[in-house]
């Protein structure tokens, strides 16, 4: 872990498209042990750990850092104290397959212990997400670079079985550099638990699956726009609307889904950024009140959109920028007041407070930790989320 360092008050980018702010990033004592009843843990995945902390407002607690290969997605069960990693590796035990994970942890500490750790299928290598049934019985992986998706039953514990079903994956896209092949980035349940979603980033594609007894089934494929690489995808807590990130034309996409016809429908696209190089996918995450959607650049920006609760349509609200920043894996607190981003470059957790327009407002330091990936939220009555990093593999 990096040693934590006194912060100054400073003035931040101010220009047109966006908001001038000045944040304050406090000092503070990332790993201090201190014994505080914890409302709420957070974990995050690094560079070989995975550590846990407890979590009031803005202050951190450190508790506990684990070994952990590569972790690159973590999600959690919807009902028990259990955490899901999964392993962006392409090598275990000798075979080309990555791993996943089930760690449990105690509601009073956050202290994880290892259940189980699972092999996925053969060729399944370099995991990107993962995402657990909503009745907790099922764990599905995308499997980025093997193309492909694995679902593997979970016990009464909470620990991972066996590789239960794999579905492969075929097809590319135009662009020569990122789509040479399949590339599953995303899956996600819809509302009524009975469908999968999933991006497919190097076909262009959004796959729908019937979700039923452990077992998915092919329904639709809906064809994205050339080239555009979609990536993570966020699902409307109406249940109607569907918000996808495309990594290699920085633009979102709003979708109108039916789930009684099993139908995914296109509305609109927006533009994030105006690079014309391929850039990771950005991250999504809508505001407890569901009216706005929040999305990482891979830079020093968050982009904010209101949400049309009729049409799900996006409008622009607010480009906010804290300089000399690569801000991924957005998560909000459980009261909604605050946003946690991880920083790659300054190697911290930032709590962005979040006002009651939904604008974002000042920065300050949770936590210092070496090259962080992504980060999950926990309460003792937590509600199932999932998280990915998102860099885009060259093939």
């Amino acid at each position: 872990m990096s040693e934590s360092k006194q912060w100054n008050r400073r003035e931040f980018l101010q220009g047109i498209g966006y908001t001038s702010l000045l944040g304050t990033l406090d000092k503070a004592m990332p790993f201090a042990k201190e014994a505080i009843p914890a409302q709420e843990f957070a974990f995050v995945a690094a560079a070989g750990e995975v550590h846990a902390f407890a979590v009031r407002g803005d202050a951190w607690q450190w508790k506990q850092s684990i070994p952990s290969r590569s972790p690159v997605s973590l999600a959690l069960h919807p009902s028990r104290q259990i955490l899901y990693v999964a392993n962006e590796i392409d090598e275990y035990e000798g075979l080309p397959r990555g791993t996943v994970e089930a760690y449990q942890f105690d509601a009073n500490n956050a202290e994880l212990n290892l259940l189980s750790r699972q092999p996925l299928s053969l060729s399944g290598i370099n995991p990107r997400h993962i995402e657990v049934s909503p009745d907790g019985n099922y764990f599905i992986v995308a499997i980025h670079g093997g193309g492909a998706f694995n679902v593997l039953p979970i016990a009464a514990d909470g620990s991972l079985g066996r590789v239960a079903q794999i579905l492969k994956e075929v097809g590319a896209g135009p662009h020569p550099d990122y789509q040479a092949s399949a590339h599953p980035h995303t899956v996600a349940f819809d509302a009524s638990g009975q469908y999968l979603l999933a991006t497919d980033e190097g076909c262009d594609r959004i796959h729908v699956f019937a979700f039923q007894r452990g077992r998915m089934t092919r329904t639709i494929q809906t064809a994205c726009r050339p080239a555009s690489g979609p990536g993570h995808i966020a699902v409307h807590p109406s249940g109607n609307f569907l918000y996808v990130s495309n990594s290699l034309d920085e633009s979102i996409d709003c979708y109108r889904w039916n789930a009684d016809a099993a139908e995914v429908k296109h509305e609109q696209q927006v533009l994030t950024n105006a690079a014309a190089t391929p850039h990771e996918a950005q991250q999504l995450v809508i505001s407890s009140s569901s009216d706005v959607l929040y999305a990482t650049s891979a830079d020093d920006r968050i982009s904010s959109w209101t949400i049309n609760p009729v049409t799900g349509k996006l409008s622009p609200l607010q480009q906010w920028r804290l300089e000399g920043r690569s801000l991924h894996s957005l998560r909000l607190s459980s009261d909604g007041r605050r946003i946690f981003a991880v920083d790659r470059i300054q190697h911290e957790v930032l709590s962005i407070y979040v006002h009651d327009s939904g604008k974002l407002g000042n920065a300050v330091m949770a936590a210092k930790v070496t090259a962080p990936i992504t980060l999950i939220m926990s309460s003792p009555n937590h509600t199932k989320v999932v998280d990915s990093e998102d860099d885009l593999d060259e093939v």
